[in-house]
């Protein structure tokens, strides 16, 4: 019976602990979409995919024309030249693919890189404004799994602490 006795009010010691924790959530995404340098990178990587965009519209007018050009003299060359002439196209359609590839993984570094210290500074943020509100858990809406429906909405306090 001692140890019953014992037992439950070691559980209704923890069960206040539960009790006491405060809780908050955010929508970290929504956040990284509003601060202010997300404007300036994605206008770099809009520039540089403009760039890289003219790229493959040079490459992809040279191996149009030359195409044209195969199929206008094909039936007059001799074996030799239009198997290489086929080679030539081959070989530019390759590098042209290999390049599309080469771009989609720049402009993801890219973006990885311009995106990498923002998400630094949100997290810093939400740790400091847990730290000084006394928040045992902040929770990110944004993941698509809500862990908890109820607590507190800090998002304008990190956007406070961001100077939003």
């Amino acid at each position: 019976m001692k140890n019953l006795f014992l037992l439950a009010v070691l559980a209704l010691a923890g069960m206040t602990d539960a009790v006491a924790q405060k809780l908050g959530h955010l929508d970290a995404q929504q956040i990284l979409l509003t601060l202010p340098e997300r404007a300036e990178a994605q206008t770099s990587i809009e520039a540089a995919a403009a760039e890289y965009e003219s790229e493959v519209a040079r490459m992809q007018a040279e191996l149009e024309t030359k195409f044209a050009d195969y199929q206008a003299k094909a039936a007059t060359w001799p074996d030799a030249i239009r198997q290489q002439k086929e080679r030539e196209l081959q070989q530019l359609d390759a590098g042209l693919q290999e390049f599309g590839m080469t771009i989609q993984n720049d402009l993801a570094q890219m973006e990885q890189n311009l995106l990498a210290p923002m998400i630094e500074r949100v997290r810093e943020a939400i740790d400091a404004v847990g730290k000084e509100h006394g928040y045992t858990y902040i929770f990110d809406t944004s993941t698509g799994v809500t862990l908890y429906n109820g607590g507190e909405d800090v998002t304008d306090l990190v956007k406070t602490k961001l100077g939003m």
